[in-house]
């Protein structure tokens, strides 16, 4: 691979340009669809069906000035919505994109994708807990308490589900994953995928899993202070963390990149907005659970349930798939 190739993985594709682009993308789309379900206006004004309002509004809070509170410690505060974007911005390079992209593999070709995928998408949640106690403000800090909480229960059934593919096909290699994938696969994955997305939720801090930035409770939360290029790092950090997530959904459970008749990055593309319609729906008419209604979901149903899938999933692998 030469340093021309490197580069322009690293800033047009899958890169920054492209997640630059999927940011502005996915603020829009989920500002028109919650106007649509909820019988709103939604942008209209600038740009084509309000298409450019976002970009707008972008670089209204680019120009704002990044306020650092007295109270605050002033490395932690600015250092960390620094990293969160690159932290978010690593599994990228994990996951298959496209067939034309490092002959079908992803940029870091590994066979322990799996494993790294869980690991670095666990990590974005502590840098959001430093954020909040580093901020020294009650309100941040009960967001960030909020997110340790959420993650920490979440994460056992997100890193069960993950494993159901590698255990189905033998494999934690992504690659390996979304080729051996069929239509009978899929199916016997499917309760799998269930469990995963419904995690995801909760690794993602979206409804009805938005507890640690409850801003009727706690302000905004982890958010609070923060403002102009610094709040804008942050809420890239999430969108990246949308993307990845939900691509990395579709490469376990749903083929990745392989559609009818042909393999294209639009198919991957198109399961991922799929993905995000449904969040979007579920944002829409979904009200937040309450803390301690999330932890005992968690625990008492979709961690054991998660459990059951593997126990599911070794079976039908010995007694379906006869492997």
């Amino acid at each position: 691979m030469g340093i021309g190739e490197i580069l322009f993985y690293i800033f047009v594709f899958p890169g920054f340009i492209f997640l630059l682009c999927w940011t502005f993308f996915i603020f829009y789309f989920s500002r028109k669809a919650l106007a649509y379900v909820h019988k709103r206006v939604g942008p209209h004004f600038n740009g084509p069906a309000g298409s450019l309002q976002t970009v707008y509004d972008v670089f209204k809070l680019l120009v704002k000035e990044s306020v650092t509170p007295k109270s605050a410690d002033p490395y932690l505060f600015n250092i960390i919505p620094i990293i969160a974007p690159l932290v978010a911005a690593l599994p990228v390079f994990l996951i298959p994109w496209s067939p034309l992209v490092n002959n079908g593999h992803g940029i870091i070709d590994t066979n322990y994708g799996v494993l790294g995928l869980v690991v670095l998408i666990g990590v974005e949640p502590f840098l959001l807990f430093l954020t909040g106690f580093g901020s020294n403000n009650k309100y941040s800090l009960l967001g960030g308490m909020r997110i340790l909480s959420q993650m920490l229960s979440m994460e056992s059934p997100f890193f069960l589900a993950s494993l159901s593919p590698a255990v189905l096909f033998g494999t934690m290699n992504l690659y390996e994953i979304m080729e051996s994938n069929t239509w009978l696969t899929t199916l016997i994955l499917l309760p799998g995928a269930i469990i995963y997305i419904i995690a995801m939720l909760g690794i993602l801090e979206q409804p009805p899993f938005n507890i640690p930035d409850a801003e009727q409770e706690i302000v905004y939360g982890f958010y609070t202070e923060y403002s102009g290029t610094n709040y804008i790092l942050l809420k890239f950090a999430g969108f990246t963390e949308i993307l990845v997530v939900s691509a990395s959904a579709v490469v376990l459970f749903f083929g990745g990149y392989r559609g009818l008749g042909f393999e294209s990055f639009w198919w991957l593309f198109i399961k991922i907005v799929l993905i995000a319609i449904m969040v979007v729906a579920i944002r829409a008419s979904n009200p937040r659970l309450r803390l301690d209604q999330m932890l005992k979901f968690t625990w008492s149903w979709l961690t054991p349930m998660a459990i059951l899938n593997l126990v599911w999933v070794t079976f039908a692998r010995i007694y379906i798939l006869g492997a």
